[in-house]
């Protein structure tokens, strides 16, 4: 060993950049990203990102389900079975459109669940939906095109499709679902942004998102007509058909579909948990090879011993009978959660998409704006999200707010909604306060 080597690694630690030198650094990073507009995303309300450290007894948060029902046994097993019968093999680079097991469980899921005749080779597995939509993003859209969205609609879609270049074309939905006979009428109110042609159309038929309605039978043909005419592929959504309360279920959009113009994305996570991250694309025969070609570059491959956990999982019958088990307590809880906003707020509020899903849209008839509420709410311990940053062309003038019920107890529904209300109320109250003040002065 040589001597006096501390010295050098001291030496060296002196020329290390302090914390705050780091910081400023960063800031010049900002030029090498070719999106600027980027920047912001983290720091949306309505971003994905998770604040782990701003915890609270009542958590409205959407899309998450039931940790406390979850058969965590039942899992363990199926992993289990999965690192059983591993190999070298099966724990070297797979194949980038996953296990085969899996491919063909979902097929034979979707077969009997959603009426779409899909065969193993038309599938891929990817991390969740998120992936797969960014992969279709970045397959179809060059600088320009159009992407057709509902409005409202999640604001992780407009990013995904912005930052591969499309420009988002929000068009309205009504009860039936989206408007079909109004997308050239929002296109030609886009027309100074783009001057590309539609290639995308982006969709959630089951269960809107956020308003809960479900598209109709006539604008579903309708759909599939317009895409047809104008050449654009239809991206459907199914991300949590596997829960309806009220009424028939209908059958996947991609089942309607005898020209190969529809993917068909889906995903796990709302039934079992988020950080599985397994979904999958169902793609026309001609679109497989090159949605691949994108995946492979982007991550290889999917995590092989979940897929094989998650194939037996759902081929030993657990996956069905969680579901079945899921939908009945998520019934309880939606209504739970309808009945105490009833007994808080009366006639001031009406709710959307309480027949299906994790979550209700609800509007408050209040003078309080929606941001203020939730700010104030945080403070009784109850976080309720605000919900009018869905909406493009179309703002809410009340005070919106999206809900999820799915992971809390319906004790924990009533008091999170008892202190909802008080929020409201003390925001209400002030606000008469401050105008008092304002018109004495």
């Amino acid at each position: 060993m040589r001597r006096g080597a501390g010295t050098f690694i001291a030496d060296l630690a002196a020329g290390i950049n302090t914390d705050e030198d780091i910081i400023d650094t960063d800031k010049h990073a900002a030029v090498f990203i070719r999106a600027p507009s980027v920047l912001s995303i983290g720091n949306s309300s309505a971003s994905g990102l998770v604040d782990i450290t701003n915890t609270v007894p009542y958590d409205f948060r959407h899309g998450v389900p039931a940790w406390d029902a979850f058969p965590m046994d039942k899992w363990q097993k199926a992993l289990m079975h999965s690192c059983r019968k591993a190999t070298p093999e099966t724990l070297t680079y797979g194949p980038a459109e996953g296990s085969l097991a899996l491919r063909e469980e979902i097929a034979r899921l979707v077969r009997s669940t959603r009426c779409i005749p899909a065969v193993p080779e038309q599938i891929v597995i990817t991390a969740g939906a998120t992936q797969a939509l960014d992969i279709l993003s970045r397959l179809c859209l060059q600088e320009g095109e159009q992407v057709v969205v509902e409005d409202p609609a999640h604001t992780v879609l407009r990013e995904i499709f912005s930052f591969s270049g499309g420009t988002v074309i929000p068009v309205p939905v009504d009860q039936e679902g989206l408007c079909v006979d109004r997308i050239e009428q929002s296109i030609a109110r886009h027309r100074k942004d783009t001057a590309g042609k539609t290639k995308l159309l982006y969709v959630t038929p089951s269960h809107q998102f956020p308003m809960g309605v479900t598209l109709s039978l006539n604008r579903r043909i309708e759909m599939l007509n317009w895409a047809g005419n104008n050449g654009a592929l239809i991206i459907e959504d199914d991300y949590d058909s596997e829960y309806r309360y009220v009424g028939q279920k209908m059958s996947a959009l991609a089942g309607l579909d005898s020209g190969g113009i529809v993917v068909y994305v889906g995903s796990f996570s709302k039934v079992l948990f988020p950080a599985l991250r397994i979904g999958y694309a169902i793609l026309p025969l001609s679109l497989v090879k090159p949605f691949l070609a994108v995946k492979w570059i982007t991550d290889r491959m999917s995590p092989t011993l979940e897929q094989d956990a998650l194939a037996e999982f759902i081929r030993s019958g657990q996956y069905a009978k969680h579901v079945n088990q899921m939908g009945k307590l998520y019934s309880v809880r939606r209504a739970c959660l309808v009945r105490a906003l009833n007994e808080e707020f009366g006639k001031r509020v009406c709710y959307f998409g309480d027949e299906a899903g994790l979550h209700l849209l609800i509007q408050l008839d209040t003078a309080a704006d929606e941001e203020t509420i939730a700010g104030k709410a945080i403070q009784y311990g109850t976080k309720i999200y605000p919900a009018s940053q869905y909406f493009s062309d179309h703002k809410p003038n009340r005070a919106t707010f999206l809900l999820g019920y799915s992971n809390l107890s319906e004790t924990q529904i009533r008091n999170g909604i008892r202190k909802m209300a008080c929020a409201e109320a003390e925001v209400t109250r002030e606000k008469r306060v401050y105008s008092s003040k304002e018109e004495t002065e």
